[in-house]
């Protein structure tokens, strides 16, 4: 489906093609799954940085994100509801409002529904033990501390019945919680390894995140140059724009000051390497 090629890093612009071709067919035969492809449509938009009026197809019924979940609720539709607080919750993580991100993970967090699992239940927690990991050493909450450590157990338990799909995320958890300890050799083993993992699995979005993740993580160590940080950003920059995520990209750039100019001396990290570039 077109939400599992969105999560797993398919390209977006390819995504947001199929996405607006298949609209009108959805609202023909389904306004349910119309609903669905337009919270989708929202996610790739926004990382893409297009502008665009998912809503229109609606003519009017629908113009927002709430008029939606007040819509689903009405029609007492959970999974449409589950599925706008997850739409809020990663449109949140990816472009960085980690206030927001917590306080939808906490509305999600509280929804029947989030009960049982399915396919996004591994991305919410994904995301919610990296945004845990960071709160954790924003403010030392020994709680935030405590999520990100069950996380990881869940995601290891999931990951008994399909490794590849965990791998990589397993790796970039553990990074994160030695990032905590703080324990630096072996923080920056896990992150190496999740950027491998996930290049070999085709995850070019979450190789772009362990490249930040570990470009930030090495800028807050004294024993390594700025450059070294420098180097994971652009790389998590290629790995954004290739993913077709041109706002989340031109975020980095901006944050970091990357230089245009040399980006490409990093190398290209779609190679199919062992080796972190």
């Amino acid at each position: 489906s077109l939400r599992y090629a969105l999560l797993e890093g398919e390209n977006l612009s390819l995504i947001s093609r199929s996405l607006k071709e298949n609209l009108k067919k959805m609202m023909k035969y389904s306004t349910v799954c119309a609903k669905l492809a337009v919270l989708d449509l929202i996610i790739v938009d926004e990382l893409r940085g297009a502008e665009s009026e998912p809503f229109a197809i609606f003519q009017g019924q629908l113009t927002n994100d709430s008029d939606l979940i007040n819509d689903a609720i009405a029609s007492s539709n959970a999974n449409n509801v589950e599925c706008a607080h997850f739409r809020r919750f990663y449109s949140a993580f990816w472009r960085a409002d980690y206030i927001q991100a917590e306080a939808s993970s906490q509305v999600l967090l509280s929804l029947p529904s989030s009960k049982r699992p399915k396919l996004i239940s591994i991305y919410f927690y994904f995301f919610r033990g990296l945004l845990a990991f960071r709160r954790y050493r924003e403010n030392n909450s020994e709680e935030q501390l405590r999520i990100g450590i069950e996380t990881i157990c869940k995601l290891e338990f999931w990951s008994q019945y399909a490794p590849s799909n965990f791998e990589n995320k397993l790796f970039l958890l553990n990074a994160e919680q030695y990032a905590s300890l703080p324990n630096i050799y072996e923080a920056k083993t896990q992150y190496e390894a999740s950027i491998n993992s996930a290049r070999d699995n085709g995850r070019l979005h979450e190789q772009g995140l362990a490249f930040e993740l570990m470009g930030n993580f090495l800028s807050s160590v004294t024993s390594y140059e700025p450059s070294e940080a420098m180097k994971c950003w652009k790389n998590a920059y290629l790995c954004y724009l290739q993913w077709g995520a041109k706002e989340k990209a031109a975020c980095l750039f901006k944050e970091h000051n990357l230089n245009v100019f040399d980006v490409d001396s990093c190398g290209n990290p779609l190679k199919h390497s062992r080796d972190v570039s």
